[in-house]
């Protein structure tokens, strides 16, 4: 974002204001990193979506 700054002789001086990272978007990239990484680690050893076994899994038809 670029801000014009009034000057007493009538111009305009533009700044950058665009060059600094804000900590709420380091917060969030970090998070999301955490989210990934846990997600990654996570083992997935019983998984009741699939009808592969005539057990009561949570993907059962409905009759």
């Amino acid at each position: 974002m670029n801000a014009i700054v009034e000057l007493n002789d009538g111009l305009g001086a533009v700044f950058a204001g665009g060059g600094s990272v804000s900590l709420s978007f380091i917060g969030s990239l970090f998070g999301a990193i955490a989210l990934g990484v846990f997600a990654l680690l996570q083992e997935d050893g019983s998984n009741d979506d699939d009808d592969s076994s005539p057990g009561g899994g949570l993907m059962q038809p409905v009759s």
